[in-house]
């Protein structure tokens, strides 16, 4: 891994706790991991919450200026409100919980989080800071835009294309070859089968664009 041997997680919720959690996992299993050196958050956060991980170090402007040096992640799952917290900010190399299932030929962005039993294939690329939460499944030939957020049981079928700041929502399905525009909106659930417009939102099985 090489990169700062610090980082902070910007945003102190759950999905920056999540984040945490996949630090924690390597170090476990004896993989290189940078030293958490606590969270950022501009909101009022539960320090019990956070306890287990690393404290929370204040506000996302002044903590990101006491702290140079440090590599930056992001720690929310929202990828449009990821890219304007992390910025140009110094990100990691990639994340990999050590149960992630991770092809050899897979391109990872530096900042990308690869929570624990996703599987990605074989020829997938995804930019800087993408995060794919647990279980998820992306097939062979995907691209994966910058920040793009893929939840929990998701399945992004081989060749499909997610634009930049894209959200794919628990559980949705994505067939394959389809195209989904930049700041696109997956519902929860929903089943994909066409092309989906940049910036709109789509829900249901079929999916359809939420008026």
């Amino acid at each position: 891994m090489t990169g700062s041997t610090e980082i902070l997680i910007v945003g102190a919720g759950g999905h920056g706790r999540e984040v945490a959690h996949v630090l924690r996992a390597r170090r476990a299993a004896g993989l290189d991991a940078p030293r958490l050196l606590g969270f950022l958050d501009d909101a009022t956060v539960d320090p019990a919450l956070l306890a287990p991980f690393a404290p929370h170090l204040g506000g996302v402007e002044d903590g990101l200026a006491r702290y140079p040096g440090a590599d930056v992640v992001g720690g929310v799952a929202d990828g449009r409100i990821r890219a304007r917290l992390v910025g140009d900010r110094a990100a990691p190399p990639p994340l990999l919980h050590p149960l992630a299932d991770v092809g050899a030929d897979v391109a990872l962005g530096r900042g990308t989080v690869i929570c624990s039993h996703v599987s990605m294939t074989t020829h997938i690329t995804a930019g800087v800071h993408v995060h794919v939460s647990r279980g998820a499944a992306i097939g062979h030939d995907a691209v994966l835009g910058d920040h793009v957020s893929i939840m929990p049981l998701a399945s992004v079928s081989g060749n499909v294309r997610l634009g930049a700041r894209a959200f794919v929502g628990t559980g949705a399905l994505i067939r394959q070859g389809v195209t989904v525009g930049e700041d696109a909106v997956i519902g929860m659930g929903a089943v994909v089968l066409h092309d989906v417009p940049p910036g709109v939102t789509v829900v249901g099985a079929p999916a359809r664009v939420l008026e």
